[in-house]
């Protein structure tokens, strides 16, 4: 149940699950100018950035709760203090998946309590790491990377190596603070060292799910890293790596898969291959057209119709991006309609 709820969490930190064709606010990888860095702190800076990246990342899971919590699958009653740790556990998540982060990181302080209490050090260092993703969520990114060392200390307590799938996933996840932080330098010095690791393992042992999906994830992060550098092309490699090593193991209609694809067409736009950004994205949308409750199908219409502007296609540009206005007011969806005014606002200075 515990495995359950953790893949829960995983999924509900996953759903944030696009960039956007050059809107300053939503897009890492944009044509437009934005304000010189000088005429921003750096915490509006950093802030910018984390809700830029947050609508195109995957993410990567916690530490796996059979391997942390295994003392939980003996039996016990509904009063004692292991199942009223599990109760806690599972509310916290259920928080998380509710968005409400500060109703999650009080019982997270409770469980946490529990835990200690109990004396479980795997219990402690799972909470903590539940702790240190929620933080990177809602953008304390000191926090995050400061409980993410915490946990990889107290692995290291316990024996685990450096490149040991769990570090790897620390590892990865630090590296991502670093990129969403604009440290860029030290992102890709992490990202570079967690992909060698994870390709030394699949040497060593194969094909391996886990191993393989970590892989594919950080791809993804390391080639949004690259476009924020504007290497288009590095980023279009990697991009394409993702997807192909994603849907392996979740198959095409995820929001993560049409994540990655979206994020493809972007690249492309960068590097002029506007056939390749509309293959992608069409793609995108037709596989979007199969999750009914997927509401980012109008983002990725708007960015149809910004492609088609780009070439001077204005009847098509005008179609797409009004249809995802449209779409956007009806489903309350802020993004699509700030994507879509976007457009408009392009498609109408354009005529000018």
């Amino acid at each position: 149940m515990l495995r359950k709820m953790s893949n829960n969490l995983l999924n509900t930190l996953s759903k944030r699950s696009f960039i956007s064709l050059n809107h300053p606010r939503l897009s890492s990888a944009h044509l437009q100018p934005e304000p010189a860095p000088s005429s921003r702190s750096e915490e509006e800076q950093q802030q910018r950035r984390h809700k830029s990246n947050r609508h195109s990342r995957v993410t990567v899971p916690v530490l796996a709760a059979s391997s942390f919590l295994s003392w939980f699958t003996k039996k016990s009653d509904e009063d004692s203090p292991e199942s009223q740790l599990i109760t806690a556990i599972k509310m916290s998540i259920l928080n998380i998946q509710r968005e409400e982060y500060k109703k999650a990181e009080q019982m997270l302080h409770v469980a946490l309590k529990m835990a200690q209490d109990l004396q479980s050090k795997d219990g402690v260092t799972y909470i903590y790491d539940i702790m240190a993703n929620l933080a990177m969520e809602v953008g304390d990114f000191k926090k995050a990377e400061k409980l993410f060392a915490n946990v990889m200390q107290r692995l290291f307590a316990d024996g685990f190596v450096e490149d040991h799938i769990k570090m790897l996933h620390i590892s990865s996840k630090i590296a991502h603070i670093a990129q969403l932080q604009g440290h860029l330098d030290k992102a890709l010095q992490g990202f570079e060292w967690t992909l060698a690791k994870l390709e030394e393992n699949l040497k060593k042992v194969g094909e391996d799910k886990e191993i393989r999906e970590l892989w594919g994830i950080t791809k993804n992060w390391y080639a949004l890293a690259l476009m924020e550098l504007k290497r288009f092309a590095e980023a279009k490699t990697c991009f394409i790596e993702a997807y192909d090593a994603y849907t392996e193991i979740h198959g095409k209609l995820t929001e993560e898969g049409l994540t990655i694809l979206n994020n493809l067409s972007v690249a492309c736009s960068n590097l002029e291959d506007y056939a390749s950004a509309e293959r992608y994205l069409k793609e995108a949308i037709s596989l979007a057209a199969q999750l009914p409750d997927l509401t980012e199908v109008g983002v990725y219409k708007a960015n149809l119709g910004l492609l088609y502007l780009q070439q001077g296609l204005l009847k098509q540009a005008t179609e797409f991006c009004s249809f995802a206005w449209k779409y956007g007011k009806q489903h309350q969806h802020e993004e699509t309609v700030t994507q879509a005014n976007y457009c408009l606002e392009q498609i109408r200075a354009y005529q000018k």
